[in-house]
């Protein structure tokens, strides 16, 4: 006699068992995906608030550098404002002084033999009427006058200036004479474009000496 064993209870209940392991297993697959989602999430949204932190303080720092900006300008609107009122100031003072110094130049680079009669000036240009002893003298005159120079320290007679240098030799006009180097953009002639329109010897009277004539027509220099 044949023994018959009923299987569907334990096909069923193993049925049972794999449904409900695919049910953990998707269940578990589906915890993982959230919670990784959520973690994603949670980090951009932490992000996104520290670049929102990041702005705000990026500008505060902006408005906080416009202000220093600001504070910056008007110190040099006020910088300029002084410069102009000192340049004006200087301006007054070389009109001052400029003449004073322009006629000790002219009586330093006088000769002892040449003398002017009419000195005229118009708007810097020099017309100067006069005699002297001879040609010599007059040339000597123009040369004396082509040369004085103002240097840092004070009057003086410009010796050598070699083409393109960068300094001048000057003989300091007073004391001892001493005799300096400067930079070529540290003096100024007082006269310029010395020209000599006319130089005459005259017949001299009986029992007087010949003399020469001239008139000699220049620009002066009053901003030193």
């Amino acid at each position: 006699m044949m023994i018959h064993i009923n299987l569907l209870p334990v096909r069923q209940e193993k049925k049972r068992e794999v449904g409900r392991q695919f049910l953990v297993v998707v269940g578990g697959a589906m915890f993982i995906t959230l919670l990784g989602n959520w973690l994603w999430y949670d980090g951009l949204a932490s992000e996104e608030k520290k670049n929102a932190q990041r702005i705000v303080a990026t500008e505060a720092r902006i408005a906080e550098l416009e202000k220093v900006i600001g504070e910056v300008d008007k110190i040099n609107a006020r910088k300029k404002d002084v410069q102009n009122k000192l340049a004006i100031l200087a301006d007054l003072r070389k009109q001052r002084s400029g003449p004073v110094r322009m006629l000790d130049a002219l009586a330093t680079a006088i000769p002892k033999k040449v003398w002017l009669t009419q000195f005229d000036e118009k708007s810097n240009a020099v017309k100067m009427i006069g005699k002297a002893a001879s040609h010599e003298d007059v040339a000597e005159f123009m040369r004396a006058l082509q040369s004085i120079v103002w240097t840092p320290r004070g009057m003086g007679r410009l010796i050598e200036q070699k083409r393109d240098a960068a300094t001048a030799r000057v003989e300091l006009v007073g004391g001892e004479g001493a005799v300096e180097d400067f930079p070529t953009s540290a003096i100024s002639n007082f006269f310029s474009r010395v020209d000599l329109k006319r130089a005459e010897q005259k017949a001299a009277a009986p029992g007087g000496t010949r003399t020469v004539d001239f008139e000699i027509n220049m620009n002066s220099n009053y901003a030193i």
